[in-house]
């Protein structure tokens, strides 16, 4: 732990005095164990702080996804991170939900660079599936986890905003028998060891730059470059009320909708054909997907 977690904090001093001119006010916490860095991240909210914070862990013990599902690695495994700050959204088409869009988006095509400059050519295509995971060839790579809490400082309509990150680094051969992937495995047998520290290093100046512009101009400009990664465009899909609880996966017969998927809108939604006549629109944060088995 003590050489990943020492790599962390020289990446977060760097990220630090470069970031500052452009982000004043932007604080780090490197943490070595953490039960979740999005917990942790609301928490300084609701303790008053009002400054951008970035806080990631070397190790996290509860880590959760959309819909209560847990989030487990091992540690230096995974990088798990949190953006936190405060932001008025109220104004924006799709609001946070279409904002973990726009951070799926950039997160994919700063992991492609990445590869790519660490001599991975071709890098592999990265595909965003609707609402918030990543993928790479139908397995999930990572995944995105918006929160927001009110802010004993913060004037209305702004909220102490967290975006939680988690990318599967490495895999033990357990996992290798689901549905996940990880980074080290896109990487050529010979090549170096890739780390979290240089995954969060890469990730954080992009993130920072996309939600400050998402704050202007919301998802809409973003559409065309998600489009391209859209893993679920064109297939049949069935989707589920995150409230309905979590169905087995291919349980079409007991979805709340079935039907092809058409793509994504302006402002986040997932379009659907189920056959009615008039495509159906799904607001991000209201479903589960899940690709439908064949006829």
């Amino acid at each position: 732990m003590d050489d990943g977690l020492s790599a962390l904090n020289t990446a977060a001093e760097r990220l630090w005095e470069a970031l500052q001119a452009d982000h004043p006010g932007l604080s780090f916490e490197v943490l070595p164990t953490v039960d979740s860095t999005n917990t942790h991240a609301l928490q300084l909210g609701r303790l008053g702080v009002d400054t951008p914070t970035v806080v990631v862990a070397w190790q996290q013990t509860a880590g959760r996804g959309r819909a209560g599902r847990s989030w487990e690695a091992r540690p230096g495994d995974s990088l798990t991170m949190s953006l936190a700050l405060p932001l008025a959204l109220t104004d924006v088409p799709g609001g946070g939900s279409a904002l973990s869009l726009a951070v799926g988006l950039v997160v994919a095509e700063a992991l492609e660079a990445l590869l790519a400059r660490l001599g991975v050519v071709p890098a592999p295509r990265i595909q965003l599936k609707w609402p918030n995971d990543l993928w790479v060839d139908d397995r999930k790579l990572g995944g995105i986890l918006i929160e927001a809490v009110s802010g004993p400082s913060l004037p209305d309509p702004q909220r102490w905003v967290v975006i939680g990150l988690g990318l599967n680094l490495a895999s033990t051969p357990a996992d290798l028998e689901t549905t996940r992937c990880d980074l080290r495995g896109l990487m050529p047998i010979d090549a170096p060891t890739l780390t979290a520290a240089q995954v969060f290093e890469a990730l954080v100046p992009t993130l920072l730059h996309a939600v400050k512009a998402f704050q202007h101009t919301g998802f809409a400009p973003l559409l065309p470059r998600y489009a391209a990664r859209d893993a679920l465009r064109g297939r049949l899909v069935s989707l589920w009320r995150t409230t309905s609880g979590s169905p087995a996966p291919g349980h079409a017969d007991n979805a709340d909708a079935n039907g092809r998927a058409l793509g994504i809108d302006g402002s986040g939604a997932l379009l659907i054909d189920d056959g009615s006549g008039q495509p159906r629109t799904w607001c991000v944060g209201e479903v589960s997907v899940r690709p439908a088995p064949p006829p």
